[in-house]
């Protein structure tokens, strides 16, 4: 049996192009099921799923398409995780529902099989908790995950929430064109601290855009921080 794990597919009404991989996805995992192969046990997507969500009120119909089809993949028996984003933070019950995903948390702790009754635990994390060189992103990432902005910015009426998500997206852009690469990347000891107080040496995360597999010591022993790619324009799996 085999997990997979995507990230930042960043779907976009604009983007007939990812939505074309994201439909090929969907069809691959689903002919995987109707073959009675059942190699895959579980899908876990780690933030930044859509290109926004200011609401489920308002961005279910948005993307009504992807979410039926993650109900149709969930529906067929592989379990469906989804993390929350930097830029769909805001998913709720009512997207779990339609779209028979479970959200979990950001940091959430994965046991898996390793056979011979050794078991072996990966964090999960959408990646941009380690970026805390980017004091900017830092103190915006602080406020938004607040419940009382939450609250406060879902009374809004969609307008003018879409207004706002526009405008936060400019500015975040503008900002970003503006620093160094190594700010806007992870801190390695930002990295080492958390993994250790989670107990692991395996950790996967999205968000940095910056593919790669880093191996380092930790404690005397090997790690592992595997980086999941972007999907602008490829898309890209990775199976455990």
């Amino acid at each position: 049996m085999k997990q997979l794990f995507i990230s930042d597919l960043h779907l976009d009404p604009k983007r007939p192009d990812i939505q074309a991989c994201f439909d090929q996805f969907i069809h691959t995992c689903l002919k995987n099921t109707l073959k009675n192969k059942n190699t895959i046990s579980s899908v876990y997507i780690l933030g930044d799923l859509f290109e926004f969500w200011i609401g489920d009120d308002a961005s279910i119909p948005l993307y009504k398409q992807a979410i039926s089809q993650l109900k149709q993949l969930s529906d067929s028996g592989i379990p469906v995780y989804v993390m929350h984003g930097n830029r769909d933070f805001l998913m709720g019950a009512d997207f779990e529902q339609a779209s028979g995903c479970q959200l979990i948390p950001d940091l959430y702790t994965l046991t898996v099989d390793k056979g011979k009754d050794e078991q072996k635990s990966i964090l999960l994390s959408h990646g941009d908790i380690f970026c805390s060189d980017d004091s900017d992103y830092m103190k915006f990432r602080k406020m938004v995950r607040e419940p009382v902005w939450q609250t406060e910015f879902l009374s809004k009426p969609i307008s003018e929430r879409l207004n706002i998500a526009q405008s936060m997206r400019k500015e975040s852009k503008h900002r970003g064109a503006q620093k160094p690469p190594e700010i806007t990347d992870v801190n390695q000891r930002t990295v080492e601290e958390i993994m250790l107080k989670h107990n692991v040496r395996t950790l996967i995360h999205g968000h940095t855009h910056r593919p790669a597999i880093h191996e380092f010591m930790l404690n005397k022993q090997t790690a592992k921080r595997i980086v999941l790619p972007d999907w602008k324009p490829d898309a890209a799996v990775f199976e455990l």
